[in-house]
């Protein structure tokens, strides 16, 4: 529909302003053509409206295509004119009114997505797009008629007078065709649109909506005809009402009986009434009927709605049963006089007393006067403020047994706001108190053992992220009770660096996934010094209870028992233990970035003469200096170890040629054969080395060692051999 009013506005402009165009001659229209024109400003208009084509609806595509619509519309409504003369179009103008139409289109359409856009529903801004839009159709039109030029031909007649009831007769009717359907489409469409409406809530009511003529056949019947009188909507079509209400009713009767007068059949609508209805199987149940009128009250239509009341007993007696049997007692007392009107079965166990006993007495009947008097104050003061009140833990003493209840009373109003009874809700809590009490007096005991054990205690509301700590917990993290803010941030901020992120996301995973938490961490104290700490919780509903407690010693030993482990006991170089696990390590390393590993083995000389001739102390203080040597000239990236005796071994890593590993070995060897000044003077040592290379000489660890191994005794007896030979020449 908008299509086609954009299409015939296009298509009418160019009519109406052809009325105004005069020229000399006779000009008649081809009235086909002239109908046939406006097709191509509907289609244009069409794609560009469509909802359903918005995949191909950018905004240059649409200016291009509203605008062609426009000037195709134009030159096929200019193709109408019939005339004794030949007309034609200087190109450039023709071109310019194109443009001007694709412009001017591109423009109304940009302010009109930017008006849906930003839900812009003003009068001015339609009006803008509109004159737009307007200016673009008129625009391109009268550029495409100064681009047109008429030319006299040899059947060219000249006139002075112009007929063109033709054309205007043809515009108007084809304006008021559809100006007619539009009307009748809107007209349509809204009352497709309150049918649909009205359907769909009266196939969602679960009440029986039926309509009946004057005479009560029935017409319409909603789906819940079904389930309340058994009947399907489309049986009861044509059927009489009494059908459903056999029991003819006085109102009934008026509103069918055609001698009533008016107002005695206005007396019965809009009034609902209490009636037997029987289903389909003929059973009889209660229903209340409201009836009204749909057009005129003395000749109908008529609409009734029905609501099933035979759930309604069954419901009473359901909610006294309820009632009844809570666990919780339950006191109802009249407003005025204060007396019991009635007793629940727990109520009737703590008084001990029958309901039909306790049935109008009140406080003074039941207690002694002391407490019936605070009793019968106290509910004169709720009904007095109309509001609620709550005690909790309030002491009752019945048969010289005291029970402690935590009670609720609130007044019961009527329609018009007035306390008409006061509901006492009570719960019997001496057993909960008892335990309570003891649980204090464990938690005193349990919290003396924890003091003596050292163990903090915290429990955390990971909702709120409120923390508390007992007082060994301030001790463990030396934070005093007067600078915690009892936050979780707190606890947070004293974890290392190192390990924050790993602790606190094994503390939410236990959270997300309701499981027991431990780990063990360090904090950094106020002080700056570092602890260890073991942390054990649980969660219980929305908190976590746990314990935490110093390991700092034990994990101080452990490291130390660990290095003792890795490392040898002389020269604190690590042992062949540390060398085979760096190995495996850097293995694994050199498989995945394809570099190389160089084993450096050696073996030192002119060892045994000073250990057997200054003895082995000073054997010892040789072997550290070379450890600390070879230790300070290796890289950090590589390891140094001691395998031997004298033999020690360094590992370099990322070995690009040979000419790195002979750099390394003569750096090496240069801090061996350094003098070494002892208390007994200068002493001298030297080395003998061999070297393997991962993976291009062995492909193990043992393999490595061994290849290492060979080298550096086939340099120690090529050493020997020249100076035996030195010696005998």
């Amino acid at each position: 529909m908008a299509a086609c009013f954009l299409g015939i506005g296009i298509w009418g402009m160019h009519f109406i302003g052809m009325l105004a165009y005069t020229l000399p001659i006779n000009v008649e229209y081809n009235t086909t053509i002239t109908l046939v024109s406006v097709l191509p400003s509907v289609f244009a208009s069409y794609i560009v409206l469509s909802t359903s084509l918005s995949h191909i609806k950018g905004l240059i595509f649409r200016s291009v295509l509203m605008g062609a619509g426009i000037g195709s519309m134009h030159f096929v409504g200019m193709m109408a004119m019939m005339m004794p003369a030949h007309m034609a179009y200087e190109p450039k103008l023709f071109s310019l009114s194109i443009f001007v139409a694709i412009i001017l289109s591109g423009i109304a359409l940009k302010i009109n997505d930017l008006r849906q856009a930003q839900k812009i529903h003003q009068v001015r801004m339609n009006m803008l797009v509109a004159i737009v839009m307007g200016s673009a159709i008129s625009g391109m039109h009268y550029i495409g008629m100064i681009a047109m030029s008429v030319y006299a031909t040899e059947q060219t007649v000249y006139t002075t007078s112009h007929d063109s009831s033709t054309l205007a007769q043809l515009v108007i009717s084809v304006l008021l065709a559809l100006s007619l359907l539009v009307l009748s489409v809107v007209e349509l469409r809204a009352r497709s649109l309150l049918s649909a409406k009205l359907k769909a809530v009266l196939n969602t009511v679960q009440d029986v909506v039926i309509s009946f003529d004057n005479t009560g056949i029935i017409e319409f019947a909603n789906p819940a005809v079904l389930p309340v009188f058994g009947y399907k909507p489309n049986e009861l079509i044509g059927k009489h009402i009494y059908t459903l209400i056999p029991d003819k009713s006085t109102e009934l009767e008026l509103i069918l009986n055609t001698s009533s007068t008016t107002s005695q059949q206005s007396s019965c609508f809009c009034k609902s009434r209490l009636l037997n209805a029987h289903r389909a199987n003929q059973n009889s149940f209660p229903i209340t009927m409201t009836i009204s009128s749909i057009g005129n009250k003395e000749i109908g239509p008529y609409v009734a709605t029905i609501k099933d009341l035979s759930d309604i007993h069954n419901q009473e007696a359901f909610t006294q049963t309820i009632f009844d049997n809570l666990p919780i007692m339950l006191f109802v007392k009249e407003a005025e006089h204060l007396t019991f009107s009635h007793v629940n079965k727990a109520g009737e166990q703590l008084l001990g007393k029958t309901k039909e006993q306790l049935i109008g007495l009140n406080d003074f009947d039941i207690f002694n006067d002391e407490d019936a008097l605070g009793y019968a104050q106290t509910d004169r003061d709720v009904l007095a403020s109309n509001d609620i009140l709550t005690l909790d833990e309030k002491p009752i003493t019945i048969d010289g047994r005291t029970h402690y209840l935590r009670t609720r009373k609130l007044p019961i109003k009527d329609s018009h706001g007035k306390a008409q009874y006061l509901l006492d809700v009570s719960e019997d809590i001496t057993e909960l108190k008892q335990a309570k009490t003891e649980l204090d007096n464990l938690h005193q005991r349990m919290s003396m053992a924890a003091d003596a054990a050292q163990i903090g205690i915290w429990e955390w509301n990971f909702e709120s992220n409120e923390l508390i700590w007992d007082d060994w917990m301030h001790t463990l993290f030396e934070i005093p009770k007067s600078q915690f803010n009892g936050n979780y941030a707190a606890w947070a901020n004293t974890l290392h660096p190192d390990e924050y992120e790993a602790v606190t996301n094994k503390l939410k995973l236990a959270v997300l996934n309701n499981e027991d938490f431990h780990a063990e961490f360090q904090i950094v104290l106020p002080s700056g010094q570092v602890r260890f700490i073991n942390a054990d919780g649980r969660i219980y509903g929305n908190r976590m209870i746990g314990v935490n407690f110093d390991i700092t010693k034990r994990v101080l030993a452990e490291q130390k028992i660990r290095q003792l482990a890795q490392t040898d006991h002389l020269t604190g170089l690590a042992n062949r233990s540390a060398l085979s696990k760096f190995l495996k390590h850097e293995f694994a390393r050199v498989e995945r970035t394809g570099t190389k590993v160089a084993c450096l083995y050696f073996d030192l000389d002119k060892f045994k003469p000073i250990n057997d001739t200054y003895g082995h102390l000073m054997g010892d203080f040789v072997l550290v200096e070379i450890a600390k040597r070879l230790q300070e000239t290796a890289r950090k990236t590589d390891c140094t170890a001691r395998i031997g005796g004298d033999e020690f071994v360094v590992v370099i890593t990322d070995v690009e040629n040979k000419e790195h590993i002979k750099r390394a070995l003569t750096r090496l060897i240069n801090a061996i054969e350094a003098p070494i000044i002892s208390e007994v003077g200068m002493l001298n040592i030297s080395a003998s080395v061999g070297y393997a290379v991962y993976p291009d000489n062995a492909k193990s660890l043992d393999e490595l060692l061994k290849k290492a191994d060979e080298q550096m005794y086939k340099q120690k007896r090529d050493c020997s051999l020249k100076t035996t030979r030195i010696k005998t020449q």
